[in-house]
């Protein structure tokens, strides 16, 4: 999508937001910090590097490696953490003649909220913004800009076992329903993502050395009247998505193995990426398995 359909890498679960990420994801953001008796400020940030920066199953680099970071201020109060925090992703769309994108310089994410945890149970309720600077008009848009709200619930079973729901919702994905009423095309681009996650702490870890596995099985729900109406013929965009993979950790460092899969046909991606050709062949929603090194840590942790 125009954004490749945007912009949490991830891992459900695993890494700083992202426009992917997917958000917070997908995905996604740090871990929740324990409720403090007394307010307290603090300061996470983290970076990554990876061999393709995949959101929701769809590359948003052409298959080639992307860097990202994020800086996330913390206040942390006896209801709770408050956080907000901006994320920067490098990411190459598909922007030559028959897509419908724009080539922005840079994905840029703005975003905060609420988390908390009671005992095995927590919460995260927030919004983000995906900013695409440097848009140039394709002759379709030059404004890919859009935002979701979103919330996740999650459950830790044992100290080392736990699951998670989230959900994402757009009015407008990547801003394509106003791009279409201003050309006179009555059009509809919300978007629902939903997600079960998991993650299982493996029983070992020597000097510091520790894994983990984890996986998401999502589906996007992207309203049909957005894509297929306006371009005449393109099959429903909406589709599921799955990634599984191995964490291996040694303090605030991880090294992500992951697998990504969604059940898209090539004619499911031309119409997820706007190509106007439903046939048009390309990978930018294949199967694929990425590497990504991240570090994330907190400025208290630091101490």
């Amino acid at each position: 999508m125009r954004k490749l359909v945007l912009s949490v890498v991830a891992a459900s679960g695993l890494i700083a937001p992202a426009f992917a990420a997917d958000v917070p994801s997908a995905t996604k953001a740090p871990p929740i910090v324990a409720v403090a008796t007394t307010p307290v400020f603090d300061i996470a940030f983290g970076g990554v590097v990876m061999s393709d920066y995949n959101f929701r199953g769809v590359s948003q680099s052409n298959r080639g490696p992307s860097g990202g970071a994020y800086v996330e201020p913390q206040f942390i109060t006896p209801i709770g953490t408050l956080y907000v925090a901006v994320a920067g992703y490098a990411i190459d769309w598909p922007s030559g003649a028959g897509y419908g994108f724009t080539s922005p310089s840079a994905e840029i994410d703005f975003y905060g909220g609420w988390r908390n945890s009671w005992g095995p149970f927590s919460i995260d309720i927030g919004a983000i913004y995906y900013f695409y600077p440097k848009e140039t008009f394709n002759g379709f848009t030059g404004d890919s800009d859009f935002w979701e709200v979103y919330g996740k619930l999650g459950y830790a079973i044992t100290p080392d076992l736990s699951v998670g729901a989230n959900v994402f919702y757009t009015p407008d994905l990547l801003n394509y329903g106003e791009t279409f009423r201003t050309i006179g095309v009555a059009a509809d681009a919300s978007a629902v993502y939903a997600s079960l996650t998991g993650k299982w702490v493996l029983p070992w870890k020597a000097n510091d050395v520790g894994a983990f596995v984890s996986g998401e099985l999502g589906h996007w729900w992207i309203d049909d009247a957005g894509f297929t109406n306006p371009l005449v013929g393109l099959t429903d965009p909406s589709y599921t998505y799955w990634n599984v993979g191995l964490g291996i950790t040694y303090k605030a460092i991880t090294l992500d193995l992951r697998y990504h899969g969604t059940d898209m046909s090539k004619a499911d991606c031309g119409a997820f990426l706007v190509t106007g050709v439903p046939n048009r062949s390309n990978n930018w929603c294949d199967d694929t398995f990425i590497v990504a090194l991240k570090f994330d840590t907190t400025v208290s942790a630091l101490k």
